[in-house]
């Protein structure tokens, strides 16, 4: 994927909405690269994470949010150890992460993945209180359409007792639902402010 760079516009309605989701002044980064030469997931990604920020301070919307670094970030924290400006590289996909799930714009390799997993734990979540290898590794397979990935696996694992047939359930799991609610709602005002 060729990325080229466009007239700089440097106070973006897009780099705006970035810094508030993020937390991080974006427009601080001077570009030395550190964050990228730490990044332990950069031999498989086409762009860096400092293209990426480089992509947000010009403004280029489509290209930020539709990168493969954008979902292979490990969120290891490794950037922002490094950064002589205090940036966090890592919050700064994040709210790239959270932008492209709300608008649905998720084309880069390797995006569909990504949030079908997230769904998939979330799910697991929000149905059992807690996470549960069985239903995530079920929820992943069904909505990725990969029904048999980890079957050969899966004996092993159950023989082990590494993984449950059941899951296990919390106690009030209302509790836990209304934690959902709580969030979305503040997400939904979230992106009402941001104009999204």
């Amino acid at each position: 994927m060729k990325y080229e760079l466009r007239e700089a516009t440097l106070d973006s309605p897009f780099l705006r909405n970035v810094e508030r989701l993020s937390g991080q002044n974006v427009s601080k980064c001077y570009q030395c690269g550190k964050c990228s030469a730490g990044c332990p997931v950069m031999p498989d990604v086409e762009v860096s994470p400092n293209r990426v920020i480089r992509m947000i301070q010009l403004g280029n919307e489509e290209d930020a949010l539709n990168n493969d670094m954008v979902w292979s970030c490990a969120g290891c924290g490794t950037c922002a150890g490094r950064c002589p400006k205090c940036i966090d590289p890592g919050g700064i996909l994040d709210a790239l992460r959270a932008i492209a799930l709300h608008r649905n714009a998720h084309n880069a390799r390797g995006a569909t993945e990504v949030r079908t997993f997230y769904q998939a734990f979330l799910h697991c979540v929000r149905t059992f209180g807690r996470n549960s290898e069985v239903g995530l590794m079920g929820a992943y397979n069904i909505s990725s359409g990969r029904l048999w990935t980890n079957v050969v696996k899966a004996p092993w694992f159950l023989l082990k007792t590494k993984i449950a047939f059941t899951a296990h359930t919390v106690k009030k799991l209302d509790r836990m639902e209304r934690v959902f609610q709580r969030v979305e709602a503040m997400d939904e005002a979230q992106w009402k402010e941001l104009g999204e």
